[in-house]
């Protein structure tokens, strides 16, 4: 048989901090990395949808800006906020003429 010669040698308490150290960065590390990049993915994309306008037979895109107006427009009624889909359909009926009346600056 072969003779081999292990030698082990004691890792110091600082030392084995160091290791513990790196491993926790190699493995928590690539997983903030995926949440701090779909956190950002979310905010800058918002959902968006398509509402129809029966009485302008038009879609509009439900976006920021579209929710923005629609809250002027309540604020203007003094109506309390409820979600567009809730409100009666005569109330969103003079949403949408109020919002051909008052188009969005650019």
């Amino acid at each position: 048989m072969w003779a081999t010669s292990r030698r082990t040698r004691c890792v110091t308490l600082a030392e084995a901090g160091i290791i513990m150290h790196v491993k926790s960065l190699l493995c928590v590390g690539p997983l903030m990395a995926v949440a701090l990049i779909s956190a950002g993915a979310a905010t800058a994309c918002t959902p968006t949808r398509n509402v129809y306008d029966s009485s302008y037979n038009d879609n509009h895109r439900w976006d920021r800006r579209e929710d923005a107006a629609y809250r002027r427009w309540e604020a203007e009624r003094h109506l309390r906020h409820i979600a567009y889909e809730q409100r009666v359909l005569d109330e969103q009926r003079a949403y949408w003429a109020w919002r051909h009346r008052h188009p969005d600056r650019r």
